[in-house]
């Protein structure tokens, strides 16, 4: 209630400051705080006076407690007897641990490197790529150079071919021929063989220039053809790392948003066995005397507080209610209707002479199906706008009555205090406390902006601007939504701006506002 009037007066605030000045006003803000979520269903119905009441355990078990006797005056909210807890509370240790396993199954998940590490390898896969043309391209122009050396190194053997073979076709053609010579007193030696040994001389050379030249070529298409291999593979790798990156981004927010709803049925289920536990504990819902107890301590007890009289007026059946329903049993019997158990016939526990009273209330079927016995309600009354009173579910009929052409399921509540003004009859609305968490992380409901199936919050950007930021909401309660994951405590979140004569006040950035209900 108090984080609902901080809203209103800064919407407030928001307004006056925008219809009095030409600037525009800054949006308002709230955090992301520790809070409770809770969600009521109403309806309205008529107040009995209430003259006994059957009491019994929501589930069966050992009777280890029982602190009154038949003729005690017992207060409203007095312990009357106990269950023994052990097989409830072991549920429980093993919900919570399941749900605990959840959770951090969910925060592995939304901390998860696994994106960030796709990205890292992919970008390294790219690193490799560009090295490895690098050395490609000096590889290739070694091989080319090696190739141009070989083609020089041929030409130079294959002209001095074409000189050796110049030479002896030189020599022969000349005066003296092939043979020796006397010039003056020496004898010039015949040139021919040594022109034949540098032919031999310069065809072997042309031989091994050839091969280096051909081996050469080989060189640069063989490693030519090992280059263009090991470009593919590292851009095989590259396909590969980006794969991995689409599809663990792809996958992140459903595998995310799954184990979301994972973790809020783990923690349905935990406050179902911690409802059962706390069954175990049976407390005067009112004032009033013992005047039956069927069970002792070490027997074993059943669920439930006896058979149900009809509710005022209607057809439909009103469970564990037994003589309240009515103080006027042969009435009831003149009408056709069935009459109320006796009280003591089957119910555990029996109260009577309880200056009280009920409230018969019809529940459309969507909103009785989340209506339970023990549940925690509050009561207003048309003719007594300033009293509200504080009741408890005693009880929700099993079949439906067609009302208008809507089912409706009946239930019978309990005030668990009283007041002089009260009178039969008058019409009181209730609302129901159907889901409650304490201590959780919250926002606003009027801060969720839900687009796509997703839901957001603006948060204050660089600029001063509303940013879009996702999170994952839990149970959506009538004020406030359950922060799973996405948001921190005390991070700040900006609400819509108030409106002036139907036109926004304020920018939008990121986002209108406006909270809608529903979550997930």
């Amino acid at each position: 209630m108090r984080l609902a009037a901080a809203v209103s007066l800064a919407l407030l605030v928001t307004t006056v400051t925008a219809a009095c000045g030409s600037t525009a006003p800054a949006p308002p803000t709230s955090r992301v705080e520790r809070g409770q979520v809770s969600t009521k269903v109403s309806a309205s119905g008529a107040l009995a006076a209430v003259t006994s009441q059957n009491l019994g355990f929501a589930q069966a078990a050992q009777l280890v407690e029982l602190n009154v006797k038949v003729g005690d005056t017992v207060r409203a909210g007095q312990v009357l007897a106990r269950e023994d807890p052990f097989n409830f509370q072991q549920l429980l240790n093993q919900q919570q641990a399941q749900l605990n396993n959840q959770q951090a199954i969910l925060d592995r998940l939304v901390h998860s490197p696994t994106v960030h590490g796709d990205h890292r390898t992919l970008d390294q896969a790219k690193k490799i790529l560009d090295v490895t043309k690098k050395n490609s391209d000096a590889i290739h122009e070694k091989d080319e150079n090696s190739v141009d050396r070989a083609r020089v190194a041929l030409n130079f053997a294959r002209r001095q071919l074409v000189l050796a073979r110049e030479k002896l076709a030189s020599d022969e053609h000349s005066s003296t021929g092939c043979m020796s010579s006397l010039l003056g007193t020496t004898v010039v030696p015949d040139p021919c063989p040594a022109d034949r040994t540098a032919i031999a001389t310069a065809k072997s050379n042309l031989i091994a220039a050839r091969t280096t030249y051909e081996q050469a070529k080989k060189t640069l298409e063989v490693d030519d053809t090992q280059a263009r291999i090991t470009e593919e593979t590292q851009r095989a790798n590259i396909v590969t790392a980006q794969n991995a990156v689409d599809s663990d981004s792809s996958d992140r927010g459903p595998n995310i948003a799954a184990q979301a709803a994972l973790v809020a049925n783990g923690a349905a289920l935990v406050a179902n066995a911690q409802r059962n536990l706390n069954n175990t504990v049976l407390y005067a819902p009112v004032a009033g005397t013992v005047s039956s107890i069927t069970g002792a301590v070490g027997e074993y007890v059943g669920a439930g507080g006896g058979t149900s009289a009809l509710a005022p007026g209607t057809d439909a059946s009103i469970p564990g209610v037994g003589a309240a329903a009515t103080s006027d049993q042969s009435s009831a019997s003149s009408t056709g209707a069935p009459s109320a158990t006796r009280p003591g016939g089957s119910a555990f526990m029996v109260l009577n002479n309880i200056n009280t009273f009920q409230v018969v209330v019809p529940f459309e079927e969507s909103d009785a199906a989340k209506v339970a016995p023990n549940q925690k309600v509050q009561v207003s009354f048309d003719a007594l706008p300033d009293l509200t009173r504080d009741g408890t579910v005693l009880s929700v009929a099993p079949g439906g009555v067609d009302i208008s052409g809507v089912t409706n399921y009946y239930a019978t509540i309990l005030l668990t205090d009283t007041d002089p003004r009260l009178r039969t009859g008058q019409t009181a609305e209730a609302g129901v406390l159907v889901a409650d968490l304490e201590n959780v992380l919250v926002v606003p409901n009027s801060a969720v902006i839900k687009q796509g199936g997703r839901s957001f919050v603006n948060v204050p950007g660089p600029n001063g601007q509303p940013t879009l930021k996702q999170f994952q909401p839990g149970l959506v309660g009538d004020d406030n939504t359950q922060v799973l994951s996405g948001l921190t405590e005390g991070e700040p979140i900006q609400l819509p701006q108030a409106t002036v004569s139907g036109s926004p006040s304020g920018g939008t950035g990121g986002g209108g506002g406006g909270g809608g209900r529903g979550g997930g």
